[in-house]
């Protein structure tokens, strides 16, 4: 089993956001701001209080802007990698299945408008237990 600081987190954070239109028409989801700066600042700050340093931000609608604002992730005191839809948005599936060669075989999945403030190792320790007993 891999320490938990290793295992990286994936956000999905490339859907077109169309229920916060028009917010959304100039900018993805993940920068709107909430409480005075975008809310991927908040998950990112969040996953680096729980240990987690990893994390590949699955991006699509407009998510060279994510990019350019949040670059390596270590102004947040973690690494972020990037993985693009493309031309065509995936989806939930397919965005997580062209990150693969990035994650790995062992990670977390969070949505990109999603605040959960757990402790990762746990679930991770649920989740471990349980696939070995199967």
């Amino acid at each position: 089993m891999s320490k938990l600081l290793d295992i990286p987190i994936a956000i999905l954070a490339g859907g077109l956001a169309t229920r916060l239109r028009p917010i959304t028409e100039k900018i993805p989801k993940s920068l709107v701001p909430v409480a005075g700066k975008p809310f991927l600042a908040h998950q990112l700050e969040l996953l680096r209080a729980r240990g987690i340093k990893r994390i590949v931000l699955c991006i699509g609608y407009l998510g060279e802007m994510i990019q350019k604002d949040f670059g390596d992730g270590s102004a947040y005191g973690v690494h972020l990698d990037y993985s693009f839809d493309g031309p065509k948005l995936l989806g939930t599936g397919g965005a997580l299945k062209r990150a693969l060669p990035k994650l790995g075989n062992e990670f977390f999945v969070l949505y990109g408008d999603s605040y959960l403030p757990i402790e990762y190792k746990p679930s991770r320790i649920f989740s471990t237990a349980a696939a070995s007993s199967a």
